[in-house]
């Protein structure tokens, strides 16, 4: 209707209707998924994304699908994603442009793209491919640090930092749309860089594979914690800040769990 703007969730599925021969994926309509994206040179930790996705199901209400896809950037099912995961320690080679301009179509049209850096250093190739990789599919909003207040800290749990794996930086970067993030911004793409999957991955015994340093199983806590916010993030239309409290959500009855409020 006139006057009205399309959620941006409304505006991926009118995408993937345009070029799927059947019905595209829609929150409220399935169960949520996370998938990798298969890019030559990448990692896949399809274990740490079965684990983060069985968290959200036990701590939220979110109904999940523990099984993770590995989808090509040029391939139609992308659209039916909209959590999608890039890792890597590596550098890696940008698609062609048919799977780039694929790609950017995803991210501005409601797609989520988790970045992971998973060398756990200061540098990596897998950061120089990562930044010419932003640089391409958003030529005039550049991956920029966000601020401790961003709503993806506030989507469920209060966080203030993110951990993963290791604990070497204090900010997530990330590319913003359509101006302020939290004033009618959504922020698409979000870059981590202390290596998120590897403090959620483990064996299918339960074992962890990676320990975190130096904070051990709290700092895995905090990871876990971050991933679910994640998640919500992506799922969440036009979220606002300051709705989503700890402390209203156990009002509520829905923060199961022996979860403490950071």
């Amino acid at each position: 209707m006139t006057g009205i703007r399309p959620t941006r969730r409304e505006l991926l599925i009118a995408s993937a209707a345009s070029l799927l021969p059947r019905p595209a994926w829609a929150f409220g309509g399935s169960r949520v998924d996370i998938a990798e994206l298969d890019l030559p040179g990448t990692l896949s930790r399809p274990d740490a994304w079965d684990r983060l996705l069985q968290e959200v199901e036990q701590t939220t209400s979110v109904e999940i699908d523990a099984t993770t896809a590995r989808v090509k950037p040029d391939s139609p099912d992308l659209f039916r994603h909209p959590f999608v995961t890039l890792l890597g320690a590596e550098g890696f080679d940008l698609p062609d442009y048919v799977a780039l301009e694929q790609l950017s179509r995803f991210l501005q049209y409601g797609g989520f793209l988790l970045i992971d850096d998973t060398s756990g250093g200061d540098s990596s190739a897998f950061d120089d491919s990562v930044r010419r990789l932003c640089a391409v599919l958003f030529p005039t909003n550049a991956l920029a640090p966000l601020a401790s207040d961003h709503s993806l800290y506030r989507s469920f749990f209060m966080l203030d930092r993110p951990y993963g794996r290791v604990d070497r930086q204090r900010w997530l970067e990330g590319v913003t749309l359509d101006g302020v993030e939290g004033k009618g911004g959504w922020t698409p793409l979000v870059y981590c860089r202390n290596d998120l999957s590897g403090a959620l991955d483990r064996a299918p015994s339960g074992r962890e594979r990676n320990a975190c340093t130096p904070g051990g199983d709290t700092q895995r806590r905090e990871a876990v914690k971050l991933g679910i916010n994640l998640v919500l993030y992506c799922i969440t239309t036009d979220y606002k800040k300051d709705q989503a409290h700890v402390k209203k959500l156990i009002e509520q009855h829905r923060l199961d769990g022996d979860w403490d409020e950071p």
